[in-house]
């Protein structure tokens, strides 16, 4: 009995180090712009509506701060759907059918711009 426990959590710990070391996705954060920015290997990101503080480095010296909002954005989306009114002409050229799945904007795409 014991050593088939011990199978048994020899196998699963098996499966689950096989499983990640294939898992891999690229974690990144969409602005309500529609702007995204990718995070590098090992880079980290707090969310948060508060002040965040952290220790920073200035030539040579460590200081307690306050961390600035990141800025950095890898797509723009410059002219997206979203800037122009519901079943407009340039809306229907924008908006990309099915990549919501079935939402508002793909009904009103199906009423609206289907010739």
């Amino acid at each position: 009995m014991k050593s088939d426990t011990s199978l048994i959590l020899g196998a699963l710990c098996a499966l689950t180090i096989l499983a990640s070391a294939d898992a891999h996705a690229d974690t990144f954060i969409t602005y309500d712009d529609g702007s995204t920015y990718t995070l590098k290997e090992n880079e980290r990101v707090f969310v948060t509506e508060r002040r965040l503080f952290g220790l920073t480095q200035t030539e040579g010296v460590f200081s307690f701060g306050e961390q600035p909002p990141n800025d950095k954005r890898d797509y723009t989306d410059e002219d997206s759907y979203e800037n122009y009114p519901v079943g407009s002409e340039e809306w229907c050229e924008l908006y990309e059918p099915w990549s919501e799945g079935m939402t508002f904007n793909m009904q009103w795409w199906l009423r609206a711009c289907q010739d």
